[in-house]
């Protein structure tokens, strides 16, 4: 048999436990975003790495770097990440909120030699609900403003020109 002054002490608990559970509920969903982001851009490096090395004699940085735009762009539209930064989106990747997009060739040929190395490079700055929260432990007993809440996911894949 209870007592009388327990009762209702199970809502107490519910109603002080329910924030931490959903909170870290949604940290893994947002971890999940950012997991996810990483991978979207490594596919996409990798896909215009891949596409620098066999492209023909209209070799340009600009034909790679189309071809991650377009990786990033076809995948944004049909599952709805790559958007969680914070600026402008366009469809060329040219906006501020776009990931950042680069080609490289260490020997300097345009277009690449044979067995010259093709390096893509796609940036993110993610932000999200985890770097938001992690902020005001990163900046210690001082202000959060002056620590940064967003994180810099980079993706690079070079490959031999063939």
């Amino acid at each position: 048999m209870k007592n009388r002054l327990q009762l209702g002490a199970q809502a107490v608990e519910f109603a002080l436990v329910l924030p931490f559970f959903l909170a870290l509920l949604l940290l893994i969903v947002d971890f999940g975003f950012l997991v996810y982001d990483k991978a979207l851009i490594t596919n996409a490096s990798r896909e215009a790495a891949r596409a620098g090395t066999v492209l023909g004699t209209t070799w340009s940085t600009g034909a790679v770097s189309a071809v991650a735009c377009s990786y990033l762009t076809n995948h944004n539209t049909t599952q709805l990440l790559i958007t969680t930064g914070s600026g402008t989106h366009t469809a060329t990747c040219t906006g501020t909120g776009d990931p950042v997009i680069s080609v490289s060739n260490p020997n300097g040929h345009v277009p690449p030699n044979f067995g010259d190395p093709v390096t893509v490079t796609v940036s993110y700055q993610y932000q999200g609900l985890l770097k938001t929260l992690i902020a005001p432990v990163q900046a210690g007993s001082g202000s959060a403003q002056n620590v940064e809440s967003v994180w810099s996911l980079t993706a690079a894949s070079t490959m031999i020109h063939e």
